[in-house]
C-alpha cells in the first residue's frame, strides 16, 4: 500500500485522526527544520518556530488542496514565521543599538570544515537570495511552489535562484581560496 499523500494524511486528520499529525511531522520535521536553521541563527528560537509550524498546522485550517501543494503551503508558513522572528530581532537589536559584526576572514578550522564554509557564504547573500537557495535545496520545493510561497511569477524565481546560486557559488570559492 502506497504512503499516504500529504493531502491525505490532513485530510485525516481534520477529521480527529491524531496519527496523522505525527506521520507529517516525520515526514518533514527535519527538512523544515534545516530551512528554519538556517534563517534563523538561534538553535532554540529555531526550534520554537518549527513548533509553532506544526501548531499551526493542528489549529489552522486554511491550507486548500485546489490551491497547491501541502508542503509548498508547509513552507510558506515556515517562511513567515521566520521572517517575523527576523523583524523582532531587528527592532530588538536597534532597541540596545546593536551593530552587527563584520564577517571575518575565515580561520583555519573554517577552511577546513565545508559546513562553516557553506553557513558563512549563506550569510553573504540577501535575505531573498538566502530565502530563495534554502526553499529550493533544504525545502526541495519545485520552481512552481516557490512562485506561490514568495508570491513572484515562476520565471522570476528562475532568474533570481540562478543569480543566488552564482553568487553563493561564488563566495565558496573565495572562501576556499
Amino acid at each position: 500500500m502506497p504512503p499516504a499523500s500529504d493531502e491525505q494524511l490532513l485530510a485525516d486528520l481534520r477529521a480527529g485522526e491524531l496519527a496523522a499529525f505525527d506521520r507529517l511531522y516525520e515526514r518533514y520535521e527535519r527538512r523544515l527544520f534545516g530551512y528554519i536553521r538556517r534563517i534563523v541563527a538561534d538553535q532554540a528560537r529555531a526550534e520554537d518556530i518549527l513548533q509553532e509550524v506544526f501548531m499551526k498546522v493542528l489549529q489552522d485550517a486554511t491550507f486548500d488542496p485546489e490551491r497547491g501543494r501541502f508542503s509548498a503551503w508547509l513552507f510558506k508558513v515556515a517562511r513567515n514565521a521566520c521572517l517575523m522572528e527576523l523583524r523582532r530581532t531587528r527592532r530588538r537589536d536597534a532597541a540596545y543599538d546593536r551593530v552587527p559584526e563584520p564577517l571575518a576572514a575565515p580561520d583555519l578550522d573554517e577552511v577546513l570544515d565545508p559546513s562553516r564554509r557553506v553557513e558563512k557564504a549563506l550569510a553573504t547573500l540577501t535575505e531573498p537570495q538566502r530565502q530563495l537557495l534554502l526553499l529550493k535545496q533544504v525545502g526541495q520545493l519545485t520552481y512552481r511552489e516557490i512562485a506561490t510561497v514568495i508570491g513572484v511569477a515562476e520565471g522570476t524565481v528562475k532568474s533570481r535562484l540562478h543569480e543566488a546560486t552564482r553568487q553563493f557559488r561564488q563566495t565558496l570559492v573565495e572562501y576556499e581560496g
